[in-house]
């Protein structure tokens, strides 16, 4: 074993003396009757072999890198051989969380038993306050209204529905619908004489509710539920996403098969645009060649109920794996493939992962506002959401600055705002929408 004693050092000291497997925690160091000659019984164990044959080997790992501390955990003999046997089971990944428990248990006794930490004078750790960022964009405001027509609706006519409703000239206005109880509800206003349902509903039946009424009913808060669902879809679609049912995703595709798909976006630390592949085929880093697989960028998207009247966007970053760009693949046999690669994402690449879909999903501007008419509106803020906390901190070799974490004003923004303050005070003074649905 080649590992330089520096190394070996730092991985000795943090390990405390005790076998890092979980349960275990036998002593490594014993004395064996004669104090100056002792009995060591630990073994220091690659996370990722030193070579490539070794266990786990072909993680992809810069082989200078595998005999340096991070990549080593100290293991009782008997550990040592069960991780490197049992290597589908002991992945890099969890040997890394095996390996950052232990030492952090360690490091949790040193300080409860009084030693400073180095640069202390004692007392305890040294703690910074920071601003964590979360996987959610904050909803500024909902749609105040829900409105409903009776008639003599079907869920079989929700496709024929969907499709006259595609025919309707483009424009801003979404118009998702559920069709529940011979009725159909929607966000937009259905009382408007020239609007998009003008053909399919009958005006002089409709009826409207508050929408904080339905978050308080069950059966209507899961129909609220399916309209926001349905809003996504209707966001998603007119950027080109296309929609997992089954596993309730949004994900890119090329056009056509064995077709790269790149997108413009603007990274967190950068003030310029850059290009990013978003369909791709990797390449086998230790052989050069193309793997067998072709990788998509996908999302989970979902709208939460944080409080009584609070709603946030949920951002999951997900990956869609096919065999061409276009032939999907069983899950069963692509589920490892994508634990891996989703477990190789750490804080700073996840909060990048959530940067470019709220700067996708917005183009970039300070929201991304859903219009379904007049005064009805969705408008989400694509600052992330956040909390100040007291912590220990990132160690320095891992911490990174974060800008961008807002999108300036630009004229259209600024008055965009403006449109939705002024209608917020309408409400609050008991605008009447039906009276201007009458004039239209």
């Amino acid at each position: 074993m080649s590992v330089p004693l520096k190394e070996q050092k730092v991985l000795l000291l943090r390990s405390g003396n005790r076998c890092a497997f979980p349960v275990c925690e036998e002593v490594l160091v014993l004395p064996g009757g004669d104090p100056e000659n002792p009995v060591v019984t630990g073994e220091l164990a690659h996370i990722v072999a030193e070579s490539t044959d070794g266990p786990r080997g072909d993680y992809p790992l810069p082989l200078e890198e595998r005999d340096k501390a991070p990549n080593l955990i100290l293991l009782c003999a008997k550990h040592h051989k069960v991780v490197d046997e049992k290597t589908q089971y002991y992945t890099a990944e969890r040997l890394r969380q095996m390996k950052a428990d232990h030492e952090e248990k360690i490091a949790v006794a040193v300080r409860e038993a009084g030693v400073p930490e180095p640069g202390e004078t004692g007392g305890g750790t040294s703690y910074v306050k920071e601003s964590v960022h979360s996987t959610l964009l904050p909803v500024l405001a909902m749609p105040a209204h829900v409105y409903g027509a009776k008639g003599d609706f079907c869920d079989g006519d929700e496709r024929r529905i969907a499709k006259e409703l595609a025919a309707v000239p483009y424009s801003e206005e979404l118009c998702p619908f559920v069709i529940r109880s011979n009725t159909l509800f929607a966000f937009n206003n259905l009382r408007y004489r020239g609007g998009p349902f003008s053909k399919i509903v009958d005006a002089d039946k409709v009826e409207d509710w508050q929408s904080r009424d339905w978050w308080l009913e069950k059966d209507r808060s899961r129909w609220y539920a399916d309209l926001l669902n349905r809003t996504l879809n209707k966001l998603t679609g007119r950027l080109s996403l296309i929609l997992d049912r089954q596993h309730k995703r949004y994900f890119f595709q090329s056009k056509n098969a064995g077709e790269e798909l790149e997108i413009s976006y603007r990274p967190l630390n950068q003030e310029s645009l850059t290009s990013r592949k978003v369909v791709w085929q990797p390449i086998n880093k230790r052989t050069g060649l193309p793997r067998p697989r072709w990788n998509h960028l996908a999302v989970a998207l979902r709208f939460l109920r944080v409080d009584s009247q609070g709603w946030c966007l949920s951002i999951r970053p997900e990956m869609r794996l096919t065999k061409d760009g276009l032939t999907s693949i069983e899950s069963k046999r692509i589920g490892g493939t994508v634990t891996r690669i989703k477990s190789r994402m750490f804080n700073y690449d996840l909060l990048e992962e959530i940067n470019f879909w709220r700067d996708y999903l917005s183009g970039g501007r300070p929201r991304i506002t859903l219009k379904f008419g007049l005064k009805q509106y969705i408008v989400i803020s694509t600052t992330m959401m956040s909390a100040q906390i007291e912590w220990p901190g990132i160690p320095e070799e891992h911490a990174k600055e974060f800008r961008n974490i807002e999108y300036e004003e630009d004229l259209f923004s600024s008055a965009e705002l403006a449109d939705l303050e002024q209608d917020a005070q309408d409400e609050a003074d008991g605008w009447d929408e039906r009276e201007e649905a009458d004039e239209t």
